[in-house]
């Protein structure tokens, strides 16, 4: 029985993680559409908005919350029994995007930023090509974030900026526009369209993620395998 409550309670701190992450990426992706769109200086506005929501994806890193993109780096190593927290991830980190977006609805961003985020969506659904772009913009979303996920990890021991090699994969990825299927769900809420072309611009974005945010991991492991093989035959001879 106690571990029942153990594991339920786990569950429950597990989604309101998930929750949590949701409401900073739209948070985030406010900022973005705010700074992006607002700015009479398009490539600067992209900048500082790239660097607010690079801000969201340092919070969650900081204080643990559970963000679907970032979860995709440790499928390589992900037992069987976990995979379970992948779709309900995605589904409590949406419902924190669509959360934030109804609410700012009624801040004084709200008349500016709601219609710039379905000006943002119509116009990438709008081009002949979107099927193929939403994926392939969602595999180099997929880098950039593994990329800032792993940073913790790898940048000390090259005596880097933690803080920096979190931030900057955002930063670009923000900047060059790549698709990030849960800040996704902000400009799809905004559009207000549920149709076949917005379910498959989000599977597709996602399975982009997936394919992206797993490569850089099996890259990483795979280096390490073959060097510990060399330093292995190396040390025999």
């Amino acid at each position: 029985m106690c571990s029942k409550k153990v594991q339920i309670r786990n569950i429950v701190g597990f989604c309101l993680m998930a929750l949590f992450a949701g409401v900073v990426i739209g948070v985030g992706a406010t900022c973005f559409l705010y700074a992006t769109y607002a700015s009479e200086n398009e490539t600067l506005g992209r900048v500082i908005g790239g660097t607010l929501f690079a801000l969201g994806i340092f919070a969650i890193i900081a204080f643990e919350m559970r963000l679907f993109t970032g979860m995709v780096a440790n499928i390589p190593s992900m037992h069987r029994n976990e995979v379970w927290q992948l779709p309900v991830c995605f589904l409590f980190n949406a419902l924190g995007v669509i959360m934030t977006a109804a609410l700012v609805q009624f801040t004084p961003l709200g008349k500016t930023v709601i219609p710039l985020g379905a000006t943002l969506i119509e116009g990438k659904l709008a081009d002949g090509l979107w099927t193929v772009k939403s994926l392939v913009s969602g595999v180099f979303c997929g880098v950039l974030i593994t990329m800032s996920i792993l940073a913790p990890k790898y940048a000390p021991q090259k005596g880097l900026s933690t803080t920096l090699g979190v931030m900057l994969p955002i930063v670009v990825f923000a900047f060059c526009g790549f698709d990030h299927s849960v800040a996704n769900m902000f400009y799809f809420y905004s559009l207000g369209e549920i149709s076949w072309r917005v379910v498959g611009y989000i599977a597709l974005t996602v399975v982009g993620n997936i394919l992206g945010g797993t490569a850089f991991p099996l890259f990483v492991n795979f280096k390490h395998h073959t060097q510990a093989i060399t330093e292995k035959e190396e040390h025999e001879n």
